[in-house]
């Protein structure tokens, strides 16, 4: 009868999910819910700790344990967690932003045990198979990884546009692969300390989506995570800082900027960016629509005044992203031809056009119909549907919270839009990032170079 239930919630609305939610005796969080359409089982074990956590000498930490936690822990040897899920038919990856460092697979029903173990297993006794020989082996490969990523046309950009736009205080302000300086100086204890520190099950969500009895299934979990010991709430040292709640609005310096990298390509880009609220600021969806109605192919703003109507560009977009602390909402494009002067012009024109020339009402029905889409597609297979309901955990602390987002969204007016260019898309708050090939004399006008150590 449940699994007839959940294809019936599914069915009817496919943002909706059924997931239950049940906090294990060590805090840990497990989140679950069946999926029988196929015999996949995609398990996502969020941890609350990313850059933004790390302390001096600490810098690019968060994402080393990306490398570490494959790296054997009491039960597992030495790169055989790949091995072993892979010989089970699963597949594995990790990503740390910012907010979170999260571990995602997804395997063959029957392999639901040995992906439980193995998570557990680093979880709760990883230390006991760190030593300094693995330790060093993947300090190299954070670093080559660095270098090559740094080393690819526009491969800095990214990095660059933290260094500059947020202040020193800011816990966004340095790259989440680290410095070479904090990176080159990992010792085993101090690795061992921040491990302890976050890879706690008070700091973790598990949440598992597929094909399984939900009953049996939070019974191996609670099985394979019961001897994995409490260690109490993290404590996050940038929460001091003056960090804004969720939902409330930015409180470190703003940071106005105009800078410069040379790098090794052959077209220059620009980036014009401003600070938005985080994520669960009600501004967020307005912002949202904003960017999907001034780009997203022919006949949205931004790409129709840079590379359709006129072709000075060879790409542009907008996009606005969220996170924790605040967010960005960016215009980005790069041109063979015109100095990034003329671009600028030509984006600071079409943001002003926003309140000569409202959006109409056939604008924002695409652009909510582009990201009615995105987000069906994100709660599609068994994997995408257990990372969104991190998402949401993470958030908003409940499972289902995609279909509340769909309604702020659809709620959004052309004077909502108005209303949110005005406030955030200003001068004074505006940063802006060349990019141009060595020697090249078409960056703006009093860009400074961004150093990145």
């Amino acid at each position: 009868m449940l699994t007839l239930l959940s294809l019936a919630a599914l069915a009817a609305d496919p943002l909706a999910t059924t997931a239950s939610v049940h906090t294990l005796d060590n805090g840990l969080t497990v989140v679950i819910e069946e999926d029988r359409r196929s015999d996949t089982v995609a398990l996502h074990l969020h941890y609350g700790v990313g850059a933004r956590d790390e302390l001096p000498g600490e810098l690019g930490c968060a994402h080393l344990f990306e490398h570490l936690m494959f790296e054997g822990s009491a039960n597992v040897p030495t790169n055989a967690f790949d091995t072993w899920l892979t010989e089970a038919g699963g597949w594995n990856n990790a990503f740390t932003s910012e907010d979170q460092t999260a571990y995602h697979m997804a395997f063959p029903s029957g392999a639901l045990d040995l992906a439980l173990f193995l998570e557990s297993d680093r979880m709760g006794f990883l230390d006991a198979g760190l030593d300094q020989d693995n330790l060093d082996n993947q300090i190299k490969v954070v670093l080559q990884e660095r270098a090559e990523g740094y080393a690819r046309p526009n491969g800095r950009d990214f990095d660059a546009l933290s260094r500059l736009g947020y202040s020193p205080e800011h816990p966004y302000h340095h790259p989440v692969i680290g410095t070479v300086a904090d990176v080159e100086g990992f010792k085993i204890d101090a690795v061992k300390s921040f491990w302890s520190r976050w890879y706690r099950p008070e700091n973790a969500t598990l949440v598992l989506v597929g094909n399984f009895d939900e009953a049996e299934a939070l019974a191996k979990v609670e099985h394979w995570f019961s001897d994995v010991p409490a260690r109490g709430e993290a404590e996050r040292a940038w929460l001091d800082n003056g960090t804004p709640g969720k939902g409330e609005a930015e409180s470190y310096p703003m940071v106005v900027a105009n800078g410069v990298i040379e790098d090794d390509v052959q077209d220059r880009s620009l980036y014009v960016a401003w600070p938005v609220p985080n994520l669960n600021h009600a501004d967020m969806p307005a912002l949202e629509v904003l960017s999907w109605v001034m780009s997203g192919g022919r006949g949205t703003r931004v790409e129709d005044a840079l590379y359709y109507d006129k072709p000075l560009t060879t790409d542009a977009t907008a996009f606005a992203w969220f996170y924790d602390v605040d967010g960005r909402f960016m215009i980005a494009a790069s041109t063979a031809k015109p100095k990034l002067a003329k671009i600028e012009k030509v984006i600071d024109k079409t943001v002003a056009q926003l309140s000569s020339n409202p959006p109409t009402e056939a604008e924002i029905d695409r652009a909510k119909r582009s990201i009615r889409a995105y987000l069906e597609s994100m709660m599609e297979s068994p994997e995408d549907r257990a990372e969104q309901i991190a998402e949401c955990m993470r958030h908003t602390g409940k499972p289902q919270c995609v279909p509340e987002l769909w309604t702020q969204i659809d709620a959004v007016t052309s004077a909502d839009l108005v209303r949110v260019a005005e406030t955030y898309l200003v001068d004074d708050t505006r940063i802006t990032l060349s990019v141009v090939p060595p020697g090249d004399g078409g960056a703006l006008e009093g860009a400074v170079p961004v150093e990145l150590p």
